[in-house]
């Protein structure tokens, strides 16, 4: 009997209500006005809001989507490029796709406002899909990069104009009288405000500080945020102490004769923790996915070239920008990857054991279309004002994104074959653009 119970892999109830989630194919949503405070229902956690990047995933894993939802849970999805490419733009995004409402109740009033009163004209009472998820998400602000202000205006803009789409006909009634007056009960300012409760951001300061914020997650959840479902992790970046680490790990090889030497004297050492971080940090991310069945995001830095083939585990493909990935094992390579070119120029042995988890999407951020080149020497001020053309470029910088994904295969059946795409977004004052 011992040895029968052995073969059982133990796990919480809220890794089962986890796997049902992840298998369930209702469109149910988390209600949190239910008596049972730290209940979360099954439903899909549905679309990336981006058309393209939408009909790539469903090309590529057709098999594994739930109805219309093309994200699953435990989805894990790396954005690389270079710096000022956009990797933290686009996950604001998709944090503000997280932490609105699927809809909203609003009230538009149209009013007058003559010398002496205000007079109300007309006021019209409307459902507003907004069509996000309603959901927390959790930015661990690694390169200090983050803007909960920005993140503030992106979701203004798009109520802003979600507002003057549903009310489209008011907002012309209005354009024929004298100083008239639209407000919107609750404002685009309170219904942010409101957005904002459910971003929780926690600003690590090394490696190991990830790694523990990642482990403490669950306890903080259930003490900060018991009514609120966590869908969404953000690591922005995890290269933001690559080269502090890479110092930690040399510096130890240097000190390790001595250390062998006070080992053969009698002297013992205890184990730096800090030496694997990037261990733990995997590890954390993988309980996550079980217990919580989280989404997650992570930015990662382009430090190696398509030109250094030596040190590089893509696939290459000459008309497409790739990078190489620089990050030490366990972390995972990227989808289509040679496990046979996992080896890096910090170790003389290939990995014995597997990643904690797979990439499920990788997005690469080409950069070269963001640079804006200077004036030429000896424009004037006067000119620069009036260079149209330069203008349009800031106020509508658009990036192109391309996008893998490992190709869905039969039940038993391995497969390296990736499929290829790309999405467009628009980086303006106030807003992100996607088509």
């Amino acid at each position: 009997m011992e040895t029968f119970l052995s073969h059982i892999h133990p796990e919480s109830a809220l890794e089962l209500l986890t796997r049902v989630r992840k298998q369930s194919r209702h469109t149910r949503s988390f209600d949190p006005t239910n008596s049972d405070r730290g209940h979360f229902v099954a439903d899909p956690p549905g679309a990336t809001f981006i058309s393209d990047f939408d009909r790539h995933i469903a090309a590529a894993i057709p098999d594994a989507l739930a109805g219309d939802s093309t994200l699953n849970r435990g989805d894990v999805i790396e954005i690389q490029g270079p710096a000022a490419s956009g990797k933290t733009q686009l996950l604001h995004f998709f944090a503000m796709t997280c932490v609105l409402p699927v809809e909203m109740s609003m009230t538009c009033t149209l009013s007058s406002s003559g010398t002496s009163a205000t007079a109300s004209i007309s006021t019209s009472t409307r459902t507003i899909w907004l069509g996000g998820r309603g959901k927390a998400v959790v930015i661990c602000d690694c390169d200090g990069r983050w803007s909960m202000l920005r993140l503030r205006d992106i979701i203004h803009s798009y109520l802003s104009t979600k507002f003057a789409q549903a009310f489209d006909e008011i907002q012309a009634q209005a354009s024929n009288i004298p100083n008239a007056k639209l407000r919107f009960t609750p404002s685009a300012s309170e219904i942010a405000q409101e957005c904002l409760k459910r971003a929780h951001l926690f600003r690590p300061t090394s490696s190991m500080s990830l790694a523990t914020t990642l482990l403490a997650l669950p306890t903080y959840h259930q003490q900060k945020m018991p009514e609120q479902e966590l869908l969404m992790i953000f690591i922005d970046s995890i290269s933001a102490f690559h080269h502090s680490d890479r110092w930690i790990i040399e510096e130890a090889n240097l000190a390790s004769r001595a250390t062998n030497s006070r080992t053969a004297a009698g002297q013992t050492t205890a184990p730096r923790a800090d030496l694997k971080a990037m261990n733990h940090i995997t590890k954390a991310i993988q309980a996550l996915q079980r217990s919580h069945g989280v989404i997650t995001f992570i930015a990662n830095w382009a430090l190696l070239t398509t030109d250094n083939k030596s040190v590089n585990n893509y696939i290459y493909d000459n008309n497409k920008p790739f990078y190489g990935q620089h990050l030490l094992h366990p972390y995972p390579p990227p989808p289509g990857s040679n496990p046979s070119h996992v080896q890096s120029r910090h170790s003389t042995a290939a990995p014995t054991s597997s990643p904690s988890f797979t990439i499920t999407h990788h997005i690469t951020l080409p950069g070269t279309e963001f640079a804006i080149l200077p004036f030429p020497i000896g424009t004037s001020f006067a000119d620069a004002l009036q260079d149209e053309e330069r203008r349009a470029v800031v106020e509508d910088q658009r990036v192109t994104a391309l996008v893998r994904t490992l190709k869905n295969v039969p039940e038993g059946e391995s497969s390296s074959e990736i499929e290829l795409g790309s999405f467009e977004f628009a980086i303006r004052d106030h807003s992100i653009g996607v088509d």
